[in-house]
């Protein structure tokens, strides 16, 4: 009975083994070092990760929030948003690094930081190159805008999904009002890791100071720096009225910001949800940008009633501060684009 029992398990071993039974897996096909997520099946379901650096109060949140709605609801939940504020992913340049070697699907990053990356696109970043955000909006939104996503998808190897934005770029401190150039002079400064930025107020004489925002309100509140240059969205959602006396709306630079995805993450999804992600990444920028324009009227009131001081400085003063910086740049984007962006109507 023994030797009976021993002959059927060593037949049973071979037959499992034969049959795929031996515990030896499937090895994954070779993606190039990057964990593709796969679309999702009838009975499953994708989650992407999307991160910035702002407040879960500010802009880029709640625009984010409407693109979750949106895209939950156009896929009937196959594909799910998980939103990440707060640079809880890293800063932009981090985040955007990300995309390329698949650790992070999604980020909605101003232009700044893609002066490392994709120098072109930082043409918009030019000092009062904009008449108004409706002028960007048609810039950014026509061909002007299409042209340089598309050199941002061919370069980086990103999916680019619409251009949202922060909104205009204005000065503040903890020191005195900021009326003209001349005042902005010695101050230590923090901008972007953005050369044109960087120019820009250098030409104003200040000292600028690049920092990732995620340290900038300690920065602040040390005295590390004397002075920030924001939009007024971030300026009342990161609480900066609580280290900074004086507000001058030096309208000096309008910031777009692109929302971008991993091309492997948006290449692994079926066509309709390529197109729903699609949709509803113009559907939510256009709420976003709504979404801006609201906040500045309000949070103005709200920052003069924490007791900030609101400036209007004259502004032809600042724009012609700025010209170097044409003089400097316009060899490397070209007169005609230059022109192209500023006739638009």
């Amino acid at each position: 009975m023994k030797k009976l029992f021993n002959t059927l398990v060593i037949s049973t071993m071979v037959l499992l083994t034969a049959c795929g039974g031996g515990g030896n897996e499937a090895k994954p096909a070779d993606n190039g070092g990057q964990q593709q997520q796969p679309a999702a099946s009838a009975g499953g379901s994708v989650t992407l990760k999307v991160g910035h650096t702002l407040a879960d109060t500010s802009h880029y949140q709640k625009g984010l929030e409407k693109f979750k709605e949106l895209v939950e609801s156009k896929t009937n939940g196959a594909i799910k948003i998980e939103i990440f504020p707060n640079g809880s992913l890293g800063g932009e340049r981090d985040m955007i690094e990300g995309l390329n070697v698949g650790s992070i699907d999604m980020v909605l990053t101003s232009t700044g930081p893609m002066s490392g990356f994709v120098s072109e696109v930082t043409v918009v970043d030019l000092p009062f190159l904009f008449r108004d955000a409706d002028h960007a909006h048609k810039v950014l939104d026509g061909e002007v805008g299409t042209e340089l996503r598309s050199k941002v998808e061919s370069t980086m190897g990103v999916k680019t999904l619409g251009w949202w934005e922060n909104g205009y770029r204005n000065v503040t401190n903890n020191s005195h009002p900021v009326t003209k150039p001349e005042d902005l002079k010695g101050f230590k400064i923090r901008t972007m890791e953005n050369d044109i930025h960087m120019d820009s107020f250098k030409a104003l004489g200040a000292q600028p100071t690049p920092m990732a925002f995620t340290e900038l309100f300690t920065a602040l509140q040390q005295g590390t720096i004397d002075a920030e240059e924001n939009p007024v969205p971030i300026i009342m959602t990161s609480r900066f009225y609580e280290v900074q006396k004086y507000l001058s709306m030096t309208r000096h630079f309008y910031s777009p910001s692109l929302l971008m995805m991993s091309q492997a993450k948006f290449d692994a999804l079926t066509p309709d949800q390529q197109k729903a992600i699609e949709e509803a990444a113009i559907e939510a920028g256009k709420f976003e940008r709504d979404t801006v324009a609201e906040m500045e009227i309000q949070y103005l009131e709200e920052l003069k009633a924490k007791g900030m001081e609101i400036i209007e400085p004259d502004m032809q003063p600042f724009v012609d501060a700025v010209k170097p910086v044409y003089e400097k740049y316009e060899p490397q984007f070209g007169k005609e684009l230059i022109d192209k962006i500023r006739n638009t109507q």
